[in-house]
């Protein structure tokens, strides 16, 4: 507000990172292979709303994993419950870490 009043530009703060989330939104991501991985809940109810994930991410080479609720993707996006969430930008200090999960997961779950 200080810097407003003297007319002064704010300073540039850095990208939020975040966890993106729904399922149109995750979809479009891995359309645009913007998402470095895709995390798929079990237990959607109908299953029709997912079913076809996983062969999507497939055929465009973004790497996907199934967990056990939808209650647990919800918990990190504070929300009650989500059926799919992407990691689309990450820290440096993680990107590690990241490395090893997309590993494990094109191992377990993409099957090339």
């Amino acid at each position: 507000a200080q810097l407003k009043a003297e007319k002064k530009e704010a300073p540039k703060t850095a990208k939020p990172f975040h966890l993106k989330y729904g399922i149109n939104h995750v979809t479009d991501l891995v359309e645009q292979k913007k998402a470095k991985l895709v995390v798929i809940a079990h237990d959607v109810d109908p299953i029709e709303v997912v079913v076809w994930l996983p062969a999507l991410c497939h055929r465009l080479d973004v790497p996907y994993v199934i967990v056990k609720s939808k209650s647990r993707l919800g918990q990190l996006v504070h929300k009650k419950t989500a059926t799919a969430v992407a990691i689309v930008d990450i820290r440096d200090e993680h990107r590690h870490e990241l490395e090893q999960l997309v590993q494990s997961a094109r191992l377990n779950f993409n099957l090339v």
